[in-house]
């Protein structure tokens, strides 16, 4: 049987969306720079794990990672790094931030 392309049927064409890291944004008032993100396939449909850090209130964080589905599901797990980085910073656990440039 000929292929596809010999028959004049055309495969469906992919989408691809770019967004060149490192990407800048601010979610509660605190910076946050997407480092580098890598989309694998899961048993659940197609999942991102995003390397980012945050500064805030004159600290940064270390790299960390996320492993998230979509865009809503970064904004309220990067809400709660930044809760968990401020609540540190007012407990005067600062050891592990790094002065903000």
């Amino acid at each position: 049987m000929p292929s596809a392309a010999v028959r004049g049927i055309r495969p469906p064409r992919e989408t691809v969306t770019v967004r060149v890291p490192p990407v800048e944004v601010e979610v509660r008032g605190a910076k946050v720079t997407v480092v580098e993100v890598h989309g694998y396939d899961w048993l659940d449909g197609r999942r991102y794990l995003v390397s980012c850090f945050v500064e805030t209130d004159g600290y940064r964080s270390p790299l960390f990672h996320l492993d998230v589905r979509d865009e809503d599901e970064l904004a309220r797990k990067l809400a709660v790094e930044i809760a968990k980085m401020r609540l540190a910073i007012f407990a005067g656990f600062t050891r592990f931030l790094s002065p903000a440039t």
